[in-house]
């Protein structure tokens, strides 16, 4: 009888402790058809999001998960993500397909409510996805870009834009590593940005300022340019990262167009949006993203432009003048 007792005692506690959260279950409605993998990747996902719940609730600092369900490595790249922004997910079921990517498997659009882990600041919604190697262990979890964004980038053939990379395969390549290097961001992780900078790359700032106004310039205002080596951007961002409790960085339009002579150099066009606890801007991102070693991608130039000129007056940043793939001697 005793033991009875201690059992439903036992008992009523786990249930207790599981209703504080949500436990969370993928479903995955197609896209893989072997069985066993389908249910490989279900469990993983269910698992880590389980978890990331868990230890949100408990307000845990550290994000814990069986090898079976994800790579250290992974794990160590999503504990990085927790110790500036402590994510959970509302849905207790995910119904989602299963893409085939050039490594293995893919998930999107896993719902998450996104705080700062210091001082608790509401960074609002996001949807991560969810990388699987050919066994359905996990390989990563990013931020995504934004879902329509992905479908239309992923399918369209986009043939309004001469070199527009028009493979799905390659197209999905380079957004996996767009929104490895978003999530970077929001991580701090400089190590993953020392390593996909070039040593020689070149970062282009603009900056508005004021001038004197005459035909030429009728707004008394025009953005100039400062170059950066990649040390002195690395170290500048370090000092960001340190002075504000977290950085939000999302991508609401991405353009992918191929180098017209050199296989493998892609030109990257992003418009940012930038939010940290000091400082908010928006503008357009150029990357020139060198993709002849797949495994180690490379970025060489990197530039930010200003969304406006003139924001009080609405004088938006002429289309034209955002940098592209024509404006760099590769």
């Amino acid at each position: 009888m005793k033991r009875l007792l201690l059992s439903l005692s036992l008992l009523v506690s786990y249930c207790s402790y599981c209703a504080a959260y949500n436990q969370v279950r993928l479903v995955i409605k197609d896209g893989v058809s072997n069985p066993q993998l389908k249910q490989q990747m279900e469990k993983s996902v269910s698992a880590v999001m389980t978890e990331i719940n868990r230890s949100h609730e408990q307000n845990l600092d550290k994000l814990s998960f069986p090898a079976t369900y994800m790579y250290k490595e992974a794990q160590a790249e999503l504990n990085l993500l927790w110790q500036n922004d402590r994510m959970r997910c509302v849905e207790e079921e995910v119904v989602e397909r299963v893409l085939t990517t050039y490594q293995g498997y893919q998930v999107r659009n896993i719902p998450l409510i996104v705080n700062s882990t210091a001082g608790g600041e509401v960074l609002g919604y996001q949807e991560a996805v969810i990388n699987f190697d050919k066994q359905g262990v996990i390989t990563s979890f990013y931020y995504t870009i934004n879902p329509e964004l992905y479908s239309k980038l992923r399918m369209d053939q986009m043939q309004n834009r001469r070199y527009e990379v028009t493979d799905i395969k390659d197209r999905m390549m380079i957004l996996d590593y767009v929104e490895h290097f978003r999530t970077s961001y929001n991580q701090k992780d400089l190590r993953f940005l020392r390593q996909v900078f070039s040593d020689d790359a070149l970062i282009i700032t603009g900056r508005v300022v004021k001038v004197r106004k005459s035909e030429v310039v009728p707004s008394g205002k025009k953005v100039i340019y400062t170059t950066q080596t990649k040390q002195q951007y690395l170290e500048n961002l370090s000092k960001a990262f340190k002075s504000n409790s977290y950085i939000k960085v999302t991508f609401d339009d991405v353009a992918i167009v191929e180098h017209p002579t050199i296989r493998g150099i892609y030109g990257v066009t992003v418009h940012q949006k930038w939010n940290t606890t000091r400082y908010s801007d928006e503008g357009y991102v150029f990357m020139v993203w060198d993709f002849r070693n797949p495994d180690t991608p490379q970025i060489h130039v990197r530039t930010w432009q200003p969304d406006y000129i003139d924001k009080e007056h609405g004088q938006k940043l002429n289309p034209n003048d955002v940098f592209t793939l024509g404006d760099f001697d590769l």
